[in-house]
């Protein structure tokens, strides 16, 4: 029985140190401490952050599977480089989530609790109106682009479509982050925003789902001309 509770324990433990492994892994990756085209050491990385190999290669094929980076064998990891085919995959799962809950918002546009939604959609736009009107910062503006986003799909309550959309956030990101740089993107997309908010608002649930394609569409449409 006490090997038994001890094997126990030790499961427990483990468990949160590949979470930490996880988290402190994709933060450094969303805040660019990595460089594309380089490989990196998975023993400099446990050491780096103070962990053991065992939960730093789970977080390691975690972060793989959800295209954060690739896994190069007997040497270590490296960034995912976005492809082509990333690009269309991350469009269709958009247009795909977004475009259904959109529609799900608009028919639902007098619920009290789609009001709150759209209340904090409008906050949003608001936040991204003022750096598209001043200081143009493409990294600030793509964390209030990234949880607008977030937010209408997290509005239905739906893990599963919570998680899916989840594992698309570095590829979303990344892109979103490209597209914005191209000259009088931030307004543009502060426009689409608001055409999106006032469809569903306005219960048009044709315009809405129309209004949400578009504006996943320019994106990529913009990337593609890149």
């Amino acid at each position: 029985m006490l090997a038994e509770k001890d094997g126990t324990n030790d499961m427990q433990t483990a468990q949160p140190l590949q979470i930490r492994a996880y988290e402190s892994l994709k933060q450094m990756i969303l805040e660019g401490q990595f460089t594309a085209g380089e490989i990196y050491s998975e023993t400099k990385a446990s050491k780096e952050l103070g962990l053991s190999r065992t939960p730093m290669r789970d977080a390691i094929q975690r972060l793989s599977q959800e295209g954060y980076i690739d896994v190069i064998p007997s040497k270590g990891f490296m960034l995912h480089e976005m492809t082509r085919q990333d690009l269309e995959d991350t469009y269709q799962v958009r247009c795909a989530l977004e475009g259904y809950c959109a529609v799900h918002l608009a028919h639902l546009s007098n619920d009290p609790e789609t009001l709150r939604v759209f209340h904090a959609l409008e906050s949003l736009i608001r936040d991204m109106d003022a750096i598209a009107s001043t200081t143009e910062d493409v990294e600030e503006f793509s964390v209030y682009d990234t949880e607008f986003h977030q937010r209408l799909v997290y509005s239905l309550n739906n893990e599963a479509i919570s998680a899916t959309f989840d594992a698309y956030h570095y590829r979303m990101r990344s892109q979103t982050v490209a597209s914005l740089k191209t000259a009088g993107r931030l307004k543009n997309t502060v426009a689409e925003h608001r055409a999106m908010l006032e469809s569903m608002k306005a219960g048009d649930i044709t315009n809405s789902y129309m209004n949400t394609l578009k504006h996943i569409g320019q994106a990529k449409q913009l990337i593609e001309l890149d």
